[in-house]
Parts: structure tokens; C-alpha cells; sequence
């Protein structure tokens, strides 16, 4: 005969209901602790990866490196607070025996704004200060931009500078798609060299 319950005493019955319950119980922690350790496997991982990798879920504060005019340059944003300007780095490594000077007399250099679609929404002409790079030394070239030409935008490139609409109430995986690019542009003798990177919007 087949598995289950056969007709006996209500006693029997009730014991029979009893035992299923339990089974079903039983079923569902087995269920709720896999998941436990689901999520706890997954969180270890997680820990794990940004040990390893400390700047993948970071934004990135500066661009690839290039190699301009025979010396490894590339860009850095500035770190330091301030409500008016944001500026920029453009890093130049001297790895030879003498002394550099930069920028070169015929660049021509210019800073720019894109959405993250690739629509210009600012540009304006870089005037680098003269600087000297000692021997097997860093030096760099410094520009900084006026945040309140920003705000003067047309409203699709504002939005993606400043985050207008931000508040408690919003997800944060909604701010995830926010943000925009900025580009130093360098035009040397023989090419163009385009240093970009991913900022977040201003609050």
C-alpha cells in the first residue's frame, strides 16, 4: 500500500498532522540556514575581493597614464574641499638625468565636461604654468575651474554635475547612475593626448 495516513483513531490522526508539521519545520530552517550561509559566503568574498582590489568600488581620482612627448604624464583630480573651484592635476614623471621644463611652447591644452552619453557641455583653453621638473622627480601642471560656470548649464549637463534632487528619501542605487567626465586635452607636435576621468555629481 501507498505512504501516508491510514483511517485509525482521531488520536492517530492528530499524531499523523503532528509529525508533518514537524517535517515542514524542520524543512524550513534547513531552508533558512542555507540561506544564513548563503549570505555570509557571499559577504566573505566581498570582503575579500576589496582587500585585494581597494579602488574597484571606489571612484576613481585619476585618469590611465600616458606617455607624452617620451615622459609618463597623466591626470589627477585635486582632493581638497572647496565650494567655488575644482582643480587638476596633470602629473608629469622626469625619469631622466636632467632637468625638464613643461609644458612644451607648442601645446595647446584644454579642459572639458562631457555626460556620460558623450555631449560637450564645457570647454575652455588651459594657460599651464611654466614649471621645472628636477631630475628622477614628479612635478606637475595645475588648472583649476570655476564651479559656478558650471551651474550655468543647460539643465541636462547640471543634473549630471550636481546632484539637484538628492535626499534621505532617494536609493542610493539610483545616485549609482549619476556622474560625468572630466577631460584634459593635450595637443602636442604630433598627436592628441586625452586624460579623462569619472566624477561623481557635486551636493
Amino acid at each position: 500500500m501507498g505512504k501516508g495516513y491510514h483511517s485509525r483513531s482521531p488520536e492517530e490522526f492528530r499524531e499523523y498532522l503532528k509529525q508533518i508539521g514537524d517535517k515542514n519545520k524542520k524543512t524550513r530552517w534547513r531552508q533558512i540556514v542555507l540561506l544564513i550561509d548563503l549570505v555570509l559566503v557571499v559577504l566573505i568574498f566581498y570582503i575579500g575581493f576589496r582587500a585585494l582590489n581597494p579602488g574597484s568600488f571606489q571612484n576613481r581620482t585619476q585618469s590611465d597614464k600616458q606617455i607624452v612627448d617620451g615622459y609618463p604624464t597623466y591626470l589627477s583630480l585635486s582632493r581638497e574641499e572647496d565650494e567655488k573651484f575644482q582643480g587638476y592635476f596633470l602629473f608629469i614623471e622626469n625619469n631622466t638625468k636632467n632637468q625638464i621644463q613643461f609644458p612644451n611652447p607648442k601645446w595647446k591644452s584644454e579642459f572639458r565636461i562631457k555626460t556620460r552619453q558623450g555631449i560637450l557641455c564645457f570647454q575652455e583653453d588651459i594657460l599651464w604654468e611654466t614649471r621645472i621638473i628636477p631630475p628622477n622627480a614628479n612635478g606637475f601642471l595645475y588648472h583649476s575651474v570655476s564651479k559656478e560656470k558650471w551651474k550655468s548649464l543647460v539643465a541636462d549637463c547640471r543634473k549630471e554635475i550636481f546632484d539637484e534632487e538628492a535626499s534621505i528619501f532617494r536609493s542610493k542605487f539610483r545616485s549609482l547612475d549619476l556622474g560625468f567626465y572630466s577631460q584634459v586635452l593635450v595637443h602636442s607636435e604630433d598627436r592628441t593626448y586625452t586624460f579623462q576621468i569619472k566624477q561623481k555629481p557635486y551636493k
